[in-house]
C-alpha cells in the first residue's frame, strides 16, 4: 500500500504556513460563520478574492480566503521550478480538486494541470485522479489546528483511476510537470490522510495533511468547504514550468 511521500508533505506544510502568515496581513477575503438558533446546522463560508500571480522564481503570490483558493507549495509530480531553458514554451503548473466531502465520506478528484502562455492560456495537460475515502485519518489533527480548537474532519483517502484528460503535443510527459506514465503509476493507489480546518490562523481555511515520518499534521493548501452542501475545492498554483 503506497503512502504519500514525507518530503512533499514536509515542504508543502512549511511553505503553506509561510504563505498563510503573510496572507493574514494582506488578505482581502471575507469570512462568516453562522449557526441556526436551534443548533441544527452550522455553515462555514468564505467570499474569496483571489489574485494569483506566478513569479519568475516559481512561486506565486496569493490573496485568497477559504473558498475557491490557491496558495504556494511544491508539487509531488514536478513543475514550478521557474521554467527550463530547454523548453520552448513557458506555462504554469498546479494541482486542483473539487468534489463532495462530509464528516463520513470523501469523494473528489484531483487534477495535475499545466496552463499554457505563462498561465494565461488554455490547458495543455490535465491528469485526473479520483480521490475516495478508505478509512479514518490518524488522530492528533486537533493539536495542529492553528488558532482553532479542532479539525472539522479527517479522512484516509486513496487516489485511483488516473485519466489523461488533456495532453497537447505530449505536454504532460515532455514538460516540467513531468506527468510521465511512471509518475502517474506512482500516484495511482497512493493513500493520504487529509483534514480540514476552518480559518486556520484566523483567515484562510486549509486542507491539512499527515506526515507519517514525523507523525504530525500540517497545512497543505488553502481550501474551501461547505458544511451544509459538502462542496469542497482547492486550486494550488506551483509557479512557472517549461513545456
Amino acid at each position: 500500500m503506497k503512502q504519500a511521500q514525507s518530503n512533499w508533505l514536509h515542504w508543502g506544510s512549511l511553505i503553506s504556513i509561510a504563505a498563510l502568515l503573510m496572507a493574514c496581513g494582506s488578505d482581502d477575503s471575507s469570512s462568516s460563520t453562522s449557526t441556526s438558533d436551534g443548533g441544527a446546522s452550522t455553515t462555514h463560508s468564505s467570499a474569496t478574492h483571489s489574485n494569483t500571480t506566478p513569479t519568475s522564481t516559481g512561486a506565486s503570490t496569493t490573496g485568497s480566503g477559504g473558498g475557491n483558493s490557491s496558495t504556494t507549495s511544491s508539487s509531488s509530480a514536478g513543475g514550478g521550478s521557474g521554467g527550463d531553458a530547454g523548453f520552448a514554451e513557458l506555462g504554469v503548473c498546479g494541482v486542483r480538486s473539487q468534489g463532495t466531502v462530509t464528516e463520513d465520506s470523501y469523494e473528489t478528484y484531483e487534477e495535475h494541470y499545466l496552463l499554457g502562455d505563462e498561465g494565461l492560456g488554455e490547458e495543455v495537460c490535465v491528469v485526473r485522479f479520483d480521490v475516495k475515502r478508505v478509512g479514518d485519518g490518524p488522530g492528533g489533527c486537533d493539536e495542529f489546528a492553528g488558532q482553532q480548537q479542532s479539525c472539522l474532519w479527517t479522512h484516509l483517502v486513496e487516489l485511483e483511476n488516473p485519466q489523461v484528460i488533456v495532453d497537447e503535443d505530449s505536454a504532460c510527459e515532455n514538460s516540467e510537470l513531468a506527468m510521465t506514465a511512471e509518475a502517474i503509476a506512482e500516484i495511482d493507489g497512493e493513500q493520504r490522510a487529509y483534514g480540514y480546518v476552518f480559518e486556520y490562523q484566523g483567515h484562510n481555511s486549509v486542507l491539512m495533511g499527515y506526515d507519517d515520518a514525523s507523525e504530525t499534521w500540517g497545512p497543505l493548501v488553502n481550501a474551501g468547504w461547505s458544511e451544509d452542501t459538502g462542496e469542497f475545492q482547492f486550486d494550488r498554483r506551483d509557479g512557472f514550468c517549461g513545456y
